[in-house]
């Protein structure tokens, strides 16, 4: 019996020393050149090995060589098992703003290996609730909007291409 608790216990050391000893800027860097693949360009933003998680910092989002966003923080834990990445403060382009309100307050996407082909998102901001889940398998997206006062005053539009369900949350559904 000891000698299994040893066992486990060098493995769950050595798993948590590679985790920590893991190099997260140089995999953030490598993940960045993928993205740029698709036109999703990162810059001027700092990254910050924390031992288990990186944190970036003030991060501007392009695509196609459009400025879409702003962000101020950006968590990324990659812990094996368990992975989630948080995001705080994001402003959105200018150009967004006859479809949805610019501020995000929260993101945060979590991957686990207990449920492996789903990707779950809850997001906070102007524009309410957010939660969403995402089936690798089947490629399928739903995101359930529960709807702030100014999305529902201000952003009709946007909401009439939804469809509302009976507890009155908005619905997008979306194969790819």
């Amino acid at each position: 019996m000891v000698r299994i608790l040893k066992l486990l216990g060098y493995t769950l050391f050595f798993i948590l020393a590679l985790i920590y000893f893991m190099p997260k800027v140089s995999l953030y860097h490598y993940a960045e050149q993928k993205l740029a693949e698709n036109k999703i360009i990162f810059s001027n933003e700092s990254a910050v090995d924390n031992g288990f998680s990186l944190k970036l910092s003030n991060v501007n989002v392009s695509y196609s060589e459009i400025q879409s966003a702003t962000v101020k923080n950006i968590d990324i834990k990659m812990l094996l098992l368990y992975n989630s990445l948080s995001v705080e403060n994001i402003k959105l382009s200018e150009m967004a703003s006859s479809f949805v309100p610019l501020h995000i307050k929260t993101l945060d996407i979590k991957y686990t290996i207990l449920n492996p082909v789903t990707i779950i998102a809850n997001a906070s901001g102007e524009f309410g609730e957010a939660n969403a889940r995402l089936n690798i398998l089947d490629k399928n997206v739903t995101i359930l909007l529960t709807p702030s006062e100014l999305m529902l005053n201000k952003y009709k539009n946007t909401l009439q291409s939804l469809r509302k369900n009976q507890s009155g949350e908005y619905e997008y559904v979306k194969t790819f």
